[in-house]
């Protein structure tokens, strides 16, 4: 399936339609008589189909949201597996279904929908962004965003600030990196969800060129980690940050530094031990590890990293691997007798987009 900025497009736009078996569950939820099935099988998203349904009662409405919530972590665990080529489309479609109950329920039932369509849109922010569609992916934070405030979902709150730090960070953006995330850190809870804030002041400081600042900050981050993650975000927001994935970033700050000799370790440590279930997030170790050979004078292992990155990209979907490896490839030498540079220029040269 491609994942190109047209297909974005036509998701967000509800022409991709869901699968089988989630068109039966939303059917019977909503006691829609078969007219959900039957609108997948033509093609529609069940959002589409459900604006033409009557409006779901709080009951109806509450049986969709536990359903989706159980979605939502799914989604999750697929996205660190496979990337956003096979989590986006579900995800929009959901947010759908979201927005129809949003339109048609009060009181309690709003306030749950409110704060698992904050969820949702988080995680379409994060998956646009991922995909290089950073126009589709401020829309979602800001929507997230606004669901979060009007729910009184701080933490979410907090971690929409996040999500807008990293947005920030695309834009070489030091000043607004260290606001927004020094914002977010005010309604954090200590531990990961705390480490994934800290970490991203670390970025924030290190493209201002703030190397004590940025380590002091790494430090911080590396206090409150996790210890483990099943990669389903069941352990809250930023679940997902333990040691490996700061290894990860405390690389990728030492390259934004300038200082590729000391970003090695932690790459190195960080491909070797993130779990399975972060398989995209081993591609970006590894274009990042990349990275750290090319310009520590490493032809050969920086092209055999750059490789395995394009790998994980291209079957992911993920514009911003395939960016960073680029970014590594024209660091490499462009003479000499190396194989793996010149088996890596063939392949990117046949990798138009992902």
């Amino acid at each position: 399936m491609p994942c190109d900025s047209g297909y974005l497009s036509k998701v967000a736009a509800g022409t991709k339609h869901p699968s089988p078996e989630m068109a039966v569950r939303m059917d019977d939820v909503l006691d829609a008589g078969g007219a959900l099935v039957e609108a997948s099988r033509n093609g529609e998203t069940l959002g589409v189909a459900a604006r033409r349904l009557h409006s779901p009662t709080s009951a109806q409405a509450e049986e969709l949201l536990g359903h989706l919530q159980d979605q939502w972590h799914a989604l999750v665990k697929t996205d660190n597996l496979l990337g956003p080529r096979y989590a986006l489309t579900a995800v929009v479609s959901h947010l759908e279904v979201i927005g129809v109950i949003l339109r048609s329920v009060r009181q309690r039932a709003r306030s749950r929908a409110l704060r698992l369509g904050a969820r949702y849109a988080e995680s379409a922010a994060w998956l646009h962004e991922d995909s290089g569609d950073l126009d589709g992916s401020r829309y979602w934070a800001r929507r997230c965003m606004e669901w979060a405030v009007e729910a009184d979902d701080t933490l979410m709150v907090a971690w929409s600030l996040y999500r807008r730090s990293c947005q920030a960070t695309a834009g070489d953006d030091p000043t607004q990196v260290i606001g927004l995330a020094s914002a977010a850190r005010r309604n954090a809870v200590p531990g990961p969800m705390l480490a994934a804030i800290l970490q991203q002041e670390a970025q924030g400081h290190a493209l201002d060129a703030a190397t004590a600042a940025c380590e002091h900050a790494l430090g911080l981050a590396r206090e409150n980690a996790a210890s483990g993650d099943p990669g389903d975000a069941s352990g809250g927001h930023g679940s997902f940050w333990t040691g490996a994935y700061l290894d990860m970033q405390a690389g990728r700050c030492w390259l934004m530094l300038g200082q590729p000799a000391k970003a090695l370790a932690p790459l190195s440590a960080a491909v070797d031990t993130l779990p399975a279930v972060y398989r995209r997030d081993r591609g970006v170790a590894l274009s990042g590890l990349a990275a750290a050979f090319a310009a520590s004078g490493e032809a050969e292992q920086g092209a055999k990293a750059a490789l395995d990155a394009l790998g994980v990209a291209r079957s992911t979907g993920s514009a911003r691997i395939l960016a960073m490896t680029r970014s590594a490839a024209a660091a490499l030498p462009r003479r000499g007798q190396v194989p793996a540079v010149a088996e890596l220029r063939e392949a990117l040269a046949a990798t138009s987009a992902v």
